[in-house]
């Protein structure tokens, strides 16, 4: 494949001209030689032999001696051109296929395709090198492709809470079912704040690798972030005929982002109310099991395979 732009012959061309010049130079360099040394080697031979040195026979001997040295350099040219030419279009196709390989992969790559895979050609660090890198690149993107769509999902399905919550508390309030007060305007206040930081979170998807968020760790009490949560969701239960109890003893100190762990227990409320009808419950229970804060949800719904 060539690429964009691209201008001027292919690289098996460029390699079958190479050689064709290196074959192309030894002939001239030999042709040259041969004319210069030969002669004067062949009379020092004629004259050790005793052959007499007569003008006429010496022209005619040295005239044949030169056109022999050129008509033999030429044949063997011409069969070293036609050998050299074979063993040209092998290597070339050798050494540019797998090249033509890569170039293709990565062209798949740059279309959005993350399957393709280039095998090692075998002839040399330098091409497995490429193949490699070829290799490690279609994997990362294909990866990072996933993680993408992972968050979008994720993401996605996030928002659909804190809005259901937003939507069921204004329900409720225009119903009379809640009363518009401070406690009830705050919910609305931390849901709408919700919204706006998965809303932040949808810039980071560029660079998401495996769910990368800013995480902004403090210690929080669990079970005053458990309440919020729990009186932000009640109107939706309500709504939905669904009991929500919380059973939390004593404060329980743990080092977390609060509003990431706030989206994580609004998610587990949002799947256990998704799982349940009217005249069930949900009960969203804290505790401590040694060092450690133990956060269940148990509902009396149909459940689902985790």
């Amino acid at each position: 494949m060539s690429a964009p732009g691209g201008s001027g012959p292919s690289l098996r061309v460029r390699i079958f001209g190479a050689m064709a010049l290196v074959v192309l130079a030894g002939a001239g360099t030999l042709m040259i030689v041969s004319l210069i040394v030969a002669p004067g080697v062949f009379y020092r031979h004629l004259q050790q032999a005793g052959v007499a040195q007569d003008p006429t026979v010496t022209t005619h001997v040295a005239d044949g001696f030169a056109l022999a040295t050129v008509v033999s350099t030429v044949v063997g040219v011409v069969i070293a051109g036609a050998v050299a030419a074979s063993m040209a279009v092998l290597v070339s196709r050798r050494i540019s296929t797998p090249i033509t390989t890569a170039a293709d992969a990565a062209g798949r790559l740059a279309s959005g395709d993350y399957t393709g895979h280039v095998d090692d050609p075998r002839m040399g660090p330098e091409l497995a090198d490429l193949t490699a890198s070829v290799n490690g690149l279609a994997a990362r993107l294909q990866s990072t492709e996933q993680d993408r769509i992972r968050l979008m999902a994720d993401v996605a399905h996030q928002l659909r809470t804190p809005m259901a919550a937003i939507t069921a508390t204004v329900e409720a309030i225009t119903d009379g079912v809640l009363p518009a007060d401070n406690t009830t305007l705050a919910t609305l206040t931390d849901n709408a704040t919700r919204l706006s930081r998965l809303i932040d979170d949808l810039s980071l998807v560029s660079r998401a690798q495996e769910r990368a968020f800013i995480v902004h760790a403090d210690t929080v009490d669990l079970v005053v972030i458990t309440q919020t949560v729990s009186k932000a969701a009640r109107a939706r239960f309500t709504a939905a005929g669904v009991d929500l109890a919380v059973t939390a003893a004593e404060p329980i100190y743990v080092r977390t982002d609060r509003d990431r762990i706030g989206e994580v227990i609004s998610q587990l409320l949002d799947n256990a109310l998704h799982h349940t009808h009217p005249g069930d419950s949900v009960d969203l229970a804290v505790s401590r099991r040694a060092d450690q804060a133990l956060l269940t949800v148990t509902d009396t719904g149909d459940g689902f395979h985790p």
